[in-house]
């Protein structure tokens, strides 16, 4: 059997994950400095706050689980990483027969 890993693939992956909350928290960074004068409705004011706080919440969840994934995705890279080394030494051992 012939296995291959990406490893920078896999790496791309994980940073892209532990970054996410960054680019998640600069979608909204702006909106804490909106005055509130600049919506004069105040039902249409208070929704928009509503969406605030809630996709402020919903961001830090989204974030949460980001983070873990991409520790996931470290944990799976360096399980592949040693069983490539391993392997090699394994094979090294022998002769490199199979």
């Amino acid at each position: 059997m012939d296995v291959s890993m990406n490893y920078a693939a896999m790496e791309s992956s994980s940073r892209a994950y532990r970054n996410m909350r960054d680019l998640l928290e600069a979608s909204t960074a702006g909106m804490d400095d909106v005055d509130s004068s600049a919506v004069p409705q105040d039902v249409l004011r208070d929704r928009l706050s509503d969406l605030h706080d809630s996709w402020g919440s919903g961001i830090d969840k989204l974030a949460e689980f980001s983070e873990g994934a991409g520790k996931a995705v470290d944990t799976a890279l360096e399980a592949f990483r040693s069983f490539d080394t391993d392997t090699a030494a394994a094979f090294e051992g022998d002769g490199g027969s199979a």
